[in-house]
């Protein structure tokens, strides 16, 4: 199976993708936004990754997405909180954005390591995971 349509939700957030709009860091990047709902859809995606790589090192183009989001999502994080930069996301608490940039972080992490903490270790849990 093609990786673009294995990990769909993952790669409709990198801009030019057919599926962009509405997607979750096109309506961050847009609007200032941060969509719950479809973070951890994307999320969700991330840790499928990391427990089906089964420890063996991800594709080229697999890992080039994933970099892509992340770098530019925690960009916007980073411009959130700095007083020079225009850009803020609009909806949630900066305690809240700090939990959401700690779930991406360790999704990534995890993605590219296979390792993925139960969700029992979260405050911020994921609708989409249950804890094991």
């Amino acid at each position: 199976m093609d990786k673009s349509t294995e990990y769909l939700v993952l790669y409709r957030n990198i801009p030019g993708n057919d599926l962009w709009e509405g997607s979750f860091y096109e309506k961050l990047v847009e609007y200032g936004i941060w969509d719950e709902n479809e973070f951890w859809k994307m999320h969700l995606d991330l840790i499928r990754i990391a427990k089906n790589s089964n420890g063996q090192m991800i594709d080229r183009d697999l890992s080039m997405a994933i970099v892509k989001i992340y770098v530019r999502v925690s960009s916007l994080i980073a411009a959130h909180f700095d007083a020079a930069d225009i850009f803020v996301i609009r909806n949630l608490s900066h305690d809240q954005i700090l939990g959401y940039g700690e779930r991406l972080n360790l999704a990534v992490v995890g993605a590219f390591s296979s390792e993925v903490l139960d969700e029992s270790y979260f405050d911020l849990q994921s609708p989409f995971l249950k804890n094991d």
